[in-house]
Order: structure tokens, then sequence, then C-alpha cells
């Protein structure tokens, strides 16, 4: 069963709202395309939500998961793990 798209952060559990919200707001300010949230609650035991973006370019996809790392730094505890951001040509973050 393949989880259904989530229009938006105010359908999601509480405590993950802001995240999902900042994440949402710092991929539109990067001018992100096909922007996907997946709601995972009650789902998956290792997340509440995914979400799916694409970029125009490489360059422009690193950028995004920059700017998205800088923006989750003092929203999430621990480390924000990045992978594939030597090529760009996907990138996954685990925060």
């Amino acid at each position: 069963m393949t989880p259904a798209p989530v229009p938006d952060a105010a359908a999601l559990p509480e405590p993950v709202r802001p995240l999902v919200a900042a994440i949402l707001t710092s991929l539109d300010d990067d001018k992100a395309e096909e922007v996907m949230t997946i709601d995972l609650a009650g789902r998956s035991s290792i997340a509440d939500a995914m979400i799916v973006a694409s970029g125009r370019s490489s360059r422009q996809v690193a950028s995004m998961a920059e700017h998205l790392r800088e923006r989750l730094a003092g929203m999430v505890p621990g480390p924000i793990e990045i992978e594939g951001l030597p090529q760009a040509d996907w990138v996954l973050i685990d925060a």
C-alpha cells in the first residue's frame, strides 16, 4: 500500500508539524519542483513523514540540501545526515 500524499503539514502529527513546515518553506524558497509530503505516522517506526522534491540541476539540488541543513540545525536533536551530496544527482537528508 502506497501512502497518500499529504496536502500540507496540518494533517501530520503535532510534534512534526514545525519541522515539516520549515522543510517545505525552505524548498519553496529554493524553487524546488514536484514537492510531495508523505505521511508515515503509524506506518513506519523510523519516520513520521517523508518529503520528496526535485530540482532542475545537480547544483540546485546541492544548494537545497545545504540550505535545509542550515535551517534544520537548531530544530532537530543530533546530527543531520546527508547522503549523495558530492554528485547531487540525488540527495537524501535524514533529520
